[in-house]
């Protein structure tokens, strides 16, 4: 017995000796300990699991916001982080190859790699910190099992910054960067996901509010699955910050929200922040060599490996890349021409620089100066504060270049005076302060109809920097007419405007349809008989959406009949344009479609329109949507007719036997929403669209989609005495014991 206790102490010495030894390793190779890190944090989950975290440093802060963010959905950390480094294709299959091999060509995961270790000190610790919360995570809680990715480095941060940055981006290169040769091109629901990704984004002056505060309403309307969900929760910083807001799985910093004195808000916006150059390779003795000027540069050639997954096994795909002095090629255009595109500052910029910079800020010019920094690659940024101050800035990374070109398509790589010229300084970017409208908005749009004066002027930019000059979506307009009539505006009110339903296409064009419908019946009686129910349903209503509207459900039918599905669809299909006709041929079309799918034609909205989430799904043909299965109603509608509650659906499925699906479901629209009043204590309200855990065994799961189905916000709490009096759990970072108080998540 007591050479077995011997043998015990032993081997229990030599346990801690080991985990000592592993804890010395990890404190050596980052700097960090994550004990007592873990230690040093605090993790109030208020009603619906919002993490409010507190740590005495940056550090600790950072290290439990990667700790919450495993905590609650680990798989899409994980996921987001596997796209980063180009393997998607290893997790997901070979539809997502032209992802990866986009990656690889812009050598994200080796350069990533390679600069981190470059970083200056403050980007650097902070992916560190952040990434030994996800660490301790997985330490601490072994039944969670990574599909590839057993443990995070800080670098991974960088590489899924910039894989983002080039998802985003890269259509603002004049060159389909799906275009790297491959044989699986995406798919058009995964580009309509991808398109209608946009926002909305208003600041209100205190002269239109009846407490004389400034406003702000942050809207993006980001997809449901996959990298760009957005997640939310509460930071404060004994260092001396306090934020609250959101950010994508994987990224160590809120990107917008507010803290105790100012707010943003960011909607995407069509700087030309890339370029793309035809690229002439001709020398028969050099296959690497390319014009320039009157010689020639060599390119620089590698080939590269990528699994992919098919079925349970795994396929290497062989790649060779090829790369000119202005960056990697991504299309072949002929037997010796290809097409390359580089990105402004895709290497050098580092969002977590500026984002520190803009989460201290206290007043506008404070967070001027940190925007100046042109970290951030694009985005309309919209700001208010607690003096009042409203401010809009069309922001992005955008290089000088020579006027003589038309940047709009690939340029002649082979004439010198293509080359970019340094990047366009802050001051370049139109902006507008404080103007007189008492209102500031942005709704993916061109930024000279921010506001209805005092806005920059369309001649005071070069076109290559704001290539949605002329882009004045019907969002916006509808924007601007709510905001133009709102006046002594309350919080309350507010709340009520970012739901507003109202239909732009609908309040403009059917006193013209009723117009035209005159006409029709004098020249086609007939079909004007065939048209009259429809039409009239249509004009008895007042164009505001409900879940009980029928109305609605037909407009919105007709709407995409005559426009298309999806996104940006503002444009007639030509057969419509100068037809009338035809025009109203489409309303019975829409009509007859409605009556074969559900029985009638007139449906109520949210019959029609449903909230359902399912978990772990990356793949939007994948997801399992079903009519069986529980769902909400929502009023959510699609964008291009003009609605500010934006929302985009699965289109009906009828295809016996294989699928019958009825019901549209939402995959993209309003997702993190938090609107701001900025009085002497600051009040505000926030959403996000399904809840706050990725876990369906969690309350957190689908709580908030009751919220939005009932066009209702929760509470957002920013002091710290309010966060204490409505915490549901305090924890420590750690296995379940070291938890201070309440129940599971």
């Amino acid at each position: 017995m007591r050479a077995i206790c011997c043998v015990l102490s032993l081997l229990a010495a030599l346990a801690l000796s080991t985990a000592q030894q592993v804890r010395a390793e990890e404190t050596l190779a980052t700097g960090l300990d994550p004990e007592a890190l873990a230690r040093s944090v605090t993790i109030y989950r208020d009603a619906y699991g919002m993490p409010h975290i507190d740590g005495p440093t940056d550090d600790a802060v950072l290290f439990g916001f990667g700790y919450c963010q495993a905590e609650d959905y680990f798989w899409q950390l994980e996921d987001s982080y596997v796209m980063g480094l180009g393997r998607y294709a290893e997790l997901h299959g070979k539809q997502f190859l032209s992802k990866d091999m986009r990656n690889r060509a812009f050598e994200i995961p080796q350069r990533s790699k390679a600069d981190y270790a470059k970083l200056d000190p403050q980007p650097r610790r902070a992916g560190a910190a952040f990434a030994e919360g996800v660490n301790y995570y997985l330490k601490t809680h072994p039944e969670t099992k990574p599909r590839l990715l057993e443990r995070i480095e800080p670098w991974y941060l960088l590489a899924f910054a910039r894989a983002a940055t080039l998802e985003l981006v890269g259509g603002h290169v004049h060159v389909s960067t799906s275009e790297v040769p491959n044989e699986y091109p995406k798919r058009q629901l995964e580009e309509e996901v991808e398109e209608a990704s946009g926002s909305n984004a208003w600041a209100i002056a205190p002269s239109k509010t009846r407490s004389g505060n400034a406003m702000l309403v942050i809207n993006p309307h980001q997809p449901y699955y996959g990298y760009g969900q957005f997640y939310e929760a509460h930071l404060r910083s004994g260092a001396g910050w306090n934020f609250t807001g959101a950010a994508f799985f994987g990224t160590p910093l809120p990107v917008i929200g507010h803290n105790e004195y100012c707010g943003w808000g960011m909607t995407t916006n069509e700087p030309n922040v890339g370029s793309s150059w035809i690229e002439t390779f001709d020398d028969p003795d050099e296959p690497l060599n390319y014009r320039y000027g009157d010689g020639y540069r060599r390119a620089v050639e590698w080939t590269d490996t990528i699994q992919v997954r098919v079925g349970r096994r795994m396929e290497d795909v062989d790649c060779t890349f090829r790369k000119t002095h202005h960056g990697p090629i991504v299309k072949k255009l002929g037997d010796n021409k290809y097409v390359s595109a580089q990105i402004a500052r895709l290497y050098e910029a580092v969002l977590s620089r500026q984002s520190i910079r803009m989460i201290y800020s206290k007043n506008v010019n404070e967070f001027r100066d940190a925007m100046s920094m042109l970290q951030l690659p694009l985005f309309n940024v919209i700001y208010a504060d607690k003096q009042g101050d409203i401010f809009y800035v069309y922001n992005g990374i955008v290089p000088k270049r020579d006027t003589e070109f038309d940047w709009e398509k690939p340029v002649d790589g082979s004439d010198p005076r293509t080359e970019w010229q340094g990047i366009h300084p802050f001051e370049d970017l139109p902006q507008v302060l404080n103007p007189s409208s008492g209102y500031i908005q942005n709704c993916n749009s061109t930024p000279y109809t921010t506001a209805d004066d005092s806005g920059p002027a369309i001649g005071d930019y070069p076109a290559y920097m704001v290539e949605d000059r002329f882009d004045d979506k019907r969002r916006a307009k509808m924007s601007r007419w709510l905001l133009r009539e709102a006046n002594d505006l309350t919080f309350d009110k507010l709340e009520k405007l970012a739901f507003d339903t109202h239909v732009y296409w609908a309040l403009t064009e059917f006193p013209r349809f009723e117009r035209k419908f005159g006409r029709l019946q004098e020249s086609d009686p007939g079909l004007a008989a065939q048209v009259e129910p429809y039409l009239k349903h249509l004009l008895d209503w007042d164009c505001i959406g409900t879940l009980e509207s029928t109305q609605a459900t037909l407009c919105v039918a007709w709407y995409e009949e005559l426009y298309g599905f999806g996104y940006p669809a503002e444009t007639l299909k030509p057969r419509f344009v100068s037809n009338e006709a035809e025009q109203f041929k489409a309303l019975i079309t829409a009509a007859k479609k409605l009556n074969a799918m559900f029985g009638d034609w007139k449906v109520p909205y949210g019959e029609v329109n449903r909230l359902q989430r399912h978990a772990d799904v990356a793949d939007f043909y994948k997801i399992p949507f079903s009519d069986s299965q529980p769902s909400l109603p929502s009023a959510g509608m699609p964008g291009p007719p003009g609605v500010v509650f934006t929302m985009y659906f699965t289109p009906s499925i009828y295809l016996p036997p294989i699928k019958l699906m009825k019901k549209h479901y939402a995959v993209v629209g309003t997702s993190y929403m938090c609107i701001v009043e900025f009085g002497d204590r600051i009040q505000s309200k926030s959403l996000l669209q399904y809840g706050a855990s990725g876990d369906p065994q969690s309350p957190h799961f689908f709580d908030q989609a009751k919220l939005l189905s009932e066009r209702k916000m929760k509470d957002n709490y920013i002091y710290w005495d309010d966060v204490e009096e409505n915490a549901k759990r305090v924890y420590h970072p750690g296995p379940e014991k070291l938890s201070t108080a309440g129940a599971g998540n």
